[in-house]
This record gives C-alpha cells, sequence and structure tokens, in this order.
C-alpha cells in the first residue's frame, strides 16, 4: 500500500514539476511580449513625454513671468541645470558662459524628479533633454522627445563632427580646423546642407541643433566640404567652408599639393605627428593671404578658415520664392495663404514641403494633392515658447533640395506690465476669453497670471473685474504707448513705451493720461509719469438690483451658500462654486444648497458661485467673503437651573422640551441649536403658572440695503455671526444696537418668544 502511495506521489510531483516548467515557459513567452512587444513599453513612453511635457509647461510658465516681470523678450540669460555647467566646461555648449547658469533647475520644475535633474536643462529659456548614451533607454527618450517637439542637447565628446569651436582637431582621419559657426549666424534662418544618398546637396538642421554625420568629409576623395544655407527675406545664400591650408605647386605634374594646418601654420597627420611651419615653408608650401585678416597697419589676425559664399538664389526675380501670411492667437501660430514664385518653381517643381518651428521640423507636407493646393491649405503650430518664435516654411523638390524657403519671426509685443496693486486681491478676478469669446473669471489676482491673459501685439488686452456686493465692474490696462495721427487713412499708428520715458519718435506723441500732476505745479516731472492705467470698460449689477445673490454662513471648519437670488435668475443656469480660486463643484437648482467643509478656523475666504448659461455663456456672479466663525454660544447665567428647561425641535418642527439647564452649559444637548443651519437655540422657563420661551441671538452684524423694498419677493438681509465682543465689522455691514448694553459689548443675548398661561 505504502509503495503504490509512493508510486502515485512521485508520477505526481513529475507532473507538477513538468507543468511548473511549462508554465514558466509560457509566463516567459507571454511577459516577454508584454515587455518586448509594446504594453510596458507605450505605457513607460506615456508616461516619459507626459513628464517632459509637464517640464516644458513649467519652463514656458516660468520663462513667461521672467519677461512679464522684467519686460524684456530675451531669454537668453534663463539658462538652469547643473549638467548644463559640465557642457559648458566640455564645450559642448559654447555660446553661453558658465556664469550665465545661474537659475536652480528646482525654482523653475517645482516637481522635478530627482533622477531627472541630469536629463533636462534650461537653455536659453527653453526646456532641453540631455542626450547622454550612457543613460538607459537613452536612443528611445531621444525619439520621445522629438516626437513632442523637445530639443535635445548631445551631451558627449563631439565624434566625428566638431560643430561650432574652430578648433584644429582630427576629423574623419584627418586633422583641419572645423568650421566656425558661434560668431555671425543668425541661428534661426541658417541650416547645414547635407548630402542625400542621390548626391544630392539637401536642407538638414538648424546650426542652433547639431548636424547629423552627413555634413562633411575632408579626406582626399570624398568631395564633400562643410556647406550651409543662410535665408534672408526668401533670398538664399549658400557657404561652404574652406579650412586653413597651405599648398605647393609641382611643375612638372601642374598640380598642388595641400595640407590642413592650424592657426600656427603647423601640420599634423593622422598619427599625430606633427610637421612645424618652418619645415613646410622649407619644403616649398606657402599660405594664402585669405587666411589672414588685417585689423591695423600693426595687427593681423590669423583665420582658422572662412566661409566662402557659392552663389545666390532669388536675386534675379526681386521677389521671393516662397511667402505666407502668419496670425498669432492663444499660444497657436496659423499660416495660410502661401504663395510661389511660379517663374521660379514651374522650371524646379516643389514635391514637398517642411514647416519648422524655432530649428525644429514639425509638419512635413508631401501629399500631391495637398503640395498642388498649398495656397489654400491653413496649417497651425502650437507648444510655442516663452518671447520670440521662428518660423520657417521650406520648399523642396524631387531630388530633396532646396526650391525655396522663407523663415518669419514672431515676437510678442513688450509692454508694461499691467498693475495690480491698487486692487483687492480676493475681490478681484482676472477675466480671459476662450476660443469661442466666451467669458472666462474665476482666477483671483492673489494666484499666478493665467497663460495667454493678454498679447498686445494680437490686440488681446489684459482685462480684470472687481465683484463686490453684486456689483461688476470690468477695467482694461492701457500701457504706456506714443502715437501718431494719419490724417488721410483717418487712423493712428500707436508704438507701446516701456518703462516712463518721455522720449518720442519724430511725429509722435504721448497721451496726458500717462501723466498725473500729483504735486499741482503743472510739470510733468519724472514721478508723476504713469507705466499705465486701468480704464473701466463698464459695469453690471446694481446696489437696487443684484443679478445673483446668495445667504452665506459660516461655521468654524465649513461655509454654506443657500440658494441663488436675483433678476437675472432663469431656468437651465449652471452654478459653478469656487473657494479662493479652487473650482469645488456645481449645482443645477437655484434652490440648493452648497457647502464648502474642510477649512480652517478663523479664517477669512472669498466665495465665489460663477453662473452660466446652457451654453456655457457667462450670465454673472456672486462674490462674497465670510470669515469660519462659529456663533457665540449661549450664556445660560441668570436663569434659574431649577426651572428652566432645553426646547428641541425635529426636523418637522415638533417641540421637545429638554432637561433642565445647568449655568454652565455642560449638559447641553448635542443636537440643541446649529447656527449655519438656521437651527437657533431656545430655552423655555416654568415659574408660577407661566411658560417663557426664550431664543439666544449671538452676535452678528448684517447688511440691508434697498432691495429689500425694491424685490420684497427676493429680497435678505445677509447676517454674519461675529466671534466675541468685537466691534470690528465688514464694509457695509453694522452691528445692531441690541449688542450694546450699558456701556458694555454683549456676545450676545436672550430674546423672549413668547408667553404661555398667566
Amino acid at each position: 500500500m505504502n509503495k503504490k502511495l509512493k508510486s502515485k506521489l512521485g508520477i505526481t510531483l513529475i507532473a507538477l514539476v513538468i507543468t511548473i516548467i511549462i508554465l514558466l515557459i509560457l509566463a516567459g513567452v507571454t511577459i516577454s511580449s508584454i515587455v518586448n512587444g509594446g504594453l510596458i513599453g507605450r505605457a513607460k513612453e506615456a508616461e516619459f513625454k507626459t513628464r517632459m511635457a509637464e517640464y516644458r509647461d513649467d519652463t514656458n510658465q516660468y520663462v513667461s513671468w521672467q519677461v512679464m516681470e522684467s519686460m524684456n523678450t530675451n531669454t537668453d540669460k534663463i539658462n538652469s541645470g547643473e549638467v548644463l555647467k559640465d557642457a559648458i566646461d566640455k564645450e559642448i555648449v559654447t555660446d553661453i558662459k558658465k556664469e550665465e547658469v545661474t537659475t536652480n533647475i528646482e525654482d523653475i520644475l517645482k516637481n522635478i524628479k530627482k533622477a531627472d535633474k541630469d536629463i533636462v536643462v534650461v537653455y536659453k529659456g527653453e526646456l532641453y533633454y540631455v542626450s547622454n548614451d550612457k543613460i538607459k533607454n537613452n536612443d528611445k527618450q531621444v525619439k520621445w522627445c522629438n516626437d513632442i517637439g523637445i530639443k535635445v542637447l548631445e551631451y558627449k565628446d563631439p565624434e566625428g563632427i566638431v560643430v561650432k569651436n574652430g578648433k584644429y582637431e582630427l576629423i574623419n582621419n584627418i586633422y583641419m580646423c572645423t568650421p566656425m559657426l558661434n560668431e555671425g549666424f543668425d541661428e534661426t534662418r541658417t541650416r547645414y546642407l547635407e548630402v542625400n544618398s542621390q548626391g544630392n546637396l539637401t536642407a538638414g538642421n538648424w546650426i542652433s541643433d547639431n548636424p547629423t554625420s552627413n555634413w562633411y568629409n575632408y579626406e582626399e576623395g570624398s568631395n564633400r566640404w562643410a556647406n550651409i544655407l543662410i535665408e534672408n527675406s526668401g533670398k538664399e545664400l549658400y557657404y561652404t567652408w574652406i579650412p586653413r591650408y597651405c599648398f605647393k605647386l609641382h611643375q612638372d605634374t601642374g598640380r598642388s599639393e595641400v595640407r590642413f594646418i592650424d592657426t600656427e601654420n603647423n601640420y599634423k597627420d593622422k598619427d599625430g605627428k606633427v610637421t612645424t611651419w618652418e619645415e613646410l615653408q622649407n619644403d616649398g608650401f606657402q599660405v594664402p593671404e585669405a587666411f589672414t585678416e588685417t585689423i591695423s597697419a600693426t595687427r593681423t589676425y590669423e583665420l582658422p578658415g572662412y566661409w566662402a559664399m557659392k552663389y545666390t538664389l532669388g536675386e534675379l526675380t526681386g521677389s521671393s520664392t516662397i511667402n505666407y501670411d502668419m496670425s498669432v492667437s492663444r499660444g497657436v501660430i496659423t499660416l495660410k495663404n502661401i504663395q510661389l514664385n511660379t517663374d521660379i518653381t514651374n522650371s524646379n517643381p516643389i514635391t514637398k514641403y517642411t514647416v519648422a518651428l524655432n530649428g525644429k521640423i514639425v509638419k512635413t507636407i508631401d501629399k500631391s494633392s495637398d503640395v498642388s493646393n498649398i495656397g489654400s491649405l491653413t496649417i497651425t503650430i502650437d507648444n510655442l515658447k516663452a518671447g520670440d518664435n521662428t518660423v520657417n516654411i521650406t520648399g523642396l523638390n524631387a531630388g530633396g533640395e532646396v526650391v525655396g524657403t522663407m523663415t518669419k519671426d514672431y515676437s510678442p509685443a513688450v509692454v508694461n506690465a499691467p498693475d495690480l496693486s491698487n486692487f483687492d486681491k480676493n475681490t478681484t478676478f482676472y477675466v480671459t476669453y476662450d476660443d469661442d469669446g466666451k467669458e472666462h473669471s474665476t482666477v483671483p489676482i492673489s494666484q499666478g497670471t493665467p497663460q495667454y491673459w493678454y498679447e498686445y501685439g494680437e490686440s488681446k488686452w489684459a482685462n480684470i473685474v472687481t465683484r463686490n456686493n453684486g456689483l461688476e465692474i470690468y477695467y482694461t490696462w492701457i500701457p504706456r504707448y506714443q502715437f501718431t495721427l494719419d490724417q488721410t487713412n483717418k487712423r493712428s499708428t500707436v508704438k507701446f513705451i516701456t518703462g516712463t520715458s518721455t522720449k518720442v519718435d519724430t511725429g509722435y506723441q504721448i497721451p496726458e493720461a500717462f501723466w498725473v500732476d500729483k504735486n499741482g505745479d503743472g510739470n510733468k516731472d519724472a514721478d508723476e509719469q504713469l507705466t499705465g492705467y486701468w480704464a473701466m470698460k463698464y459695469t453690471l449689477g446694481s446696489e437696487t438690483a443684484p443679478t445673483f445673490d446668495t445667504e452665506v454662513t459660516a461655521t468654524s471648519s465649513s461655509i454654506k451658500t443657500k440658494g441663488i437670488t436675483g433678476t437675472a435668475k432663469a431656468d437651465g443656469q449652471v452654478y459653478k462654486y469656487y473657494i479662493n480660486g479652487e473650482y469645488k463643484g456645481q449645482k443645477t437648482s437655484s434652490s440648493d444648497t452648497f457647502e464648502f467643509t474642510g477649512l480652517n478656523s478663523n479664517t477669512k475666504y472669498t466665495i465665489l458661485v460663477e453662473i452660466r448659461n446652457s451654453a456655457d455663456e457667462y450670465v454673472g456672479s456672486i462674490v462674497k467673503q465670510i470669515s469660519t466663525i462659529d456663533a457665540n454660544k449661549p450664556d445660560l447665567n441668570g436663569f434659574k437651573e431649577s426651572n428652566t428647561y432645553y426646547v428641541l425641535y425635529d426636523n418637522d418642527g415638533n417641540e421637545t422640551i429638554g432637561d433642565k439647564i445647568k449655568n454652565d452649559g455642560s449638559n447641553m444637548p448635542s443636537n440643541w441649536y446649529d447656527y449655519s443651519s438656521s437651527k437657533w437655540a431656545n430655552i423655555v422657563v416654568k415659574e408660577g403658572g407661566m411658560t417663557m420661551y426664550y431664543t439666544w441671538i449671538p452676535r452678528y452684524e448684517f447688511r440691508a440695503d434697498s432691495t429689500q423694498y425694491k424685490q420684497p419677493a427676493s429680497a435678505r438681509t445677509e447676517v454674519r455671526f461675529l466671534s466675541g465682543t468685537s466691534d470690528d465689522k465688514d464694509i457695509g455691514y453694522q452691528i445692531p444696537e441690541a449688542f450694546k448694553f450699558n456701556g458694555q459689548q454683549l456676545s450676545g443675548y436672550w430674546a423672549m418668544k413668547y408667553t404661555l398661561g398667566q
């Protein structure tokens, strides 16, 4: 029996082991397919892109704020990240100095992960991903950054090509002075020209980025010298880099021998062996005069090389090959009415267009139908950076060669920032408008400036609204400007002025509104000049007829609004509730109560109820300020404990006589009163056959206006309870005289309701 059992058990264990092995194999295949097949990979890609996009948004917001604060659109000085300093040390970045990297990366990217500090920097006001071969998944992350338009800084010792420093270095088995691009070239209009598989020169990256390995090769027989393309108002200029060299003529063959040399005229072969200039000169070599620049009669400068112009396209026709209209709104550039110079394009047809933003191609148009109808296409580009943005459209022929190119800059108007210092930060709100022209005005000016609040270059001016007890007053910021009148066209031309300068261009003048005669002497003193002023647009609502209203009460940790009233109340409206600018929820019925909970005690809060109609259009709003203060507790001193009782009422108003009171209130019922819910404290005194009811009136302030007479059906007197016996009150409110007795301020008093029996 035991043998059989062992035999069966043995077979079972073997079967189990085999089963486990098979499951592991299957699991291995499944896990491999999940990891390598894309499920986890796609999740990693989405998470990385989301994180990088958030970093870019944080960078743009920081830069926008800095530009607004400094009133200067130059973002070259906004540089951050320790790895950027390292890149400067290694001369990977050569166009800024180490001391210009002054900003802590955490000041810009508040929630940056620790591991990401080695892979992101802010360079000239833009977020860059730092590519490094030592980073795991670096190639994928570079691709993902390219997908979402984030620039890449190659962090490695230059391999094969040195881009901008003009040093004498070993490149493709030959020492030479490498191309210099760090001075004299506009990064937004200069591109590398690279050789494609057909042997044609095609447009590569802009010089703000690195070229590919196809840019040049000066080895004998390669015939691929460094070329660049510069575009200026549609005209194309082509240049070739001539590295410093010396040459010797061989009379017997009629050929010249060329050797690339450094600025001291020494030559180094691929093995590093140096031949001095003295030796070269003795051997008959000479240096062309073009490599020596005369500075003065006694000073010269030896050039590592120079850029030689090859030829210019577009000059004969007098007009550019490509042109287009460009407009900007809410961070989106729109390109339309793309026009071609048919004298050029008919003989050299365009088969593809590229559209680039800030030196990165963001769209390619290569469908034949779109190419042939390019003039009717509308192209939109987003992901704009703060400050200046550069747009380029390039047309390419079937061989990939440039037929025409046009670059345009968008520079936001620089104006004096709106001065919000004289407005209540809690009851004044930014006003913005969405793409459909609908108003949004729920963010108080105590919070950060909304994106796209204003853009004066696109006639989008800064607007605010102040709200107080039913009134809404709208203002527009008029920044300081100068203007000239065109009598012929009955128009004026405006130029904005930064600061308080009184200098004007010829024919221009500054409006008198930008000067306030503070001392009354009639002289326009420097300290009397304004950076701008707020002009009232219009006023909504009235103290005599508020469009909307609500009753607000508070406890020590919550605030409650009770229904919506007003002349503009209508069916289909949505009521959205905000506290200190933070959205908390909405109601669709005007009779609903909304409560804000979890608040700090003894703290003043700003409540905003925004009313929008069924089309999501702004209709009106209510703004109330109230502090989280409990009503003063009932004072039971003065009543006899032997004949005074607590009175309680249920939700249906049914009365219950409770226990006898204690003067210290130690036995108060838990549900005796709740002033935030209009449930007041009541007691009853039974003495001598009489029953007398009293209600506790805690100290309060109130606001009453003429609406009680104009709108008796919906009128309310707003009450706010006060803590202690302070006589401080809010603007527009008053404290009843009943809370002052015999020269003393009262925390409350007992009001007799009625008497039964006699």
